[in-house]
Parts: structure tokens; sequence; C-alpha cells
């Protein structure tokens, strides 16, 4: 399970390579795939450290479902694998600014173990002490 998760981590990190080299990013929008990438990155592995780091303060967490979730927990579920994530791909990404806030837009591929789906996504990351942060 732990090799499989690696994998899809490459080939996610592989995807926004091919992302970004195919869609001239500006070195802003860049900072902020970035933060996104390295968050996506520490979902799958579970990296609740990084995630911490990651994630600001006042998150709410919203679910395909419609469930909420603040930070701490957010975190708990991460940490506990209530869920867990296999694979976690987006695709079909804009970003707009306003000020010191980026608006994410696009769609991801998901798998979460038994469930397989694309989803459209809106994320709104802001700048806090040069952190971008979900």
């Amino acid at each position: 399970m732990k090799l499989l998760k690696i994998i899809s981590l490459q080939l996610f990190l592989y995807s926004q390579f091919g992302v970004a080299q195919e869609t001239a990013y500006t070195e802003q929008e860049q900072e902020v795939l970035k933060a996104q990438s390295d968050r996506i990155s520490a979902m799958i592995i579970a990296d609740v450290e990084t995630l911490n780091l990651l994630l600001a303060e006042d998150l709410s967490y919203a679910h395909t479902t419609g469930w909420t979730e603040t930070k701490s927990g957010y975190l708990e579920t991460v940490k506990s694998g209530k869920i867990d994530y296999q694979k976690f791909v987006p695709g079909d990404i804009k970003v707009r600014f306003y000020g010191e806030t980026a608006v994410l837009t696009g769609k991801v591929d998901v798998n979460l173990g038994r469930t397989d789906f694309t989803i459209r996504f809106l994320e709104v990351q802001r700048k806090v002490n040069g952190i971008w942060k979900l």
C-alpha cells in the first residue's frame, strides 16, 4: 500500500511538471502551484507536520460530500487515515491574484482506495509571513 502511495505521488509530481511545461505560468503563479503541490504530497503521505505549516489557522476545508472541517479537524482526519488519499492529481488550473490572496480553480482526479472520481475545485490561498497557505 505504501509503495502504491509513493508511485501515486511520483505520478502527481510528474503531472505537475508536465502542466507547468504546457502552461506559461508566471513566477508568482508557480509559487502558489508549488505550495499546492507540496500540500497535496503531504496529504497523500499523511505528513501532518508539513500540512500544519501549509494550512491557515482559519481553514475551512470542504469535502465533496459537503462535510467541512477546521484545520485541527482536517489534520486529525488525515492523521487517523479516515481519508486515505491514493491519488490527487489537479489539472486545468487557473490562478487569479487579489493582493496577497490567490484563487485557484481547476479539476482534480482523486482516488480514495475504493473510489475514483473527478471534481472541479476552488481553492483560496493567502500569503502569510512569506508562505502560501490554504
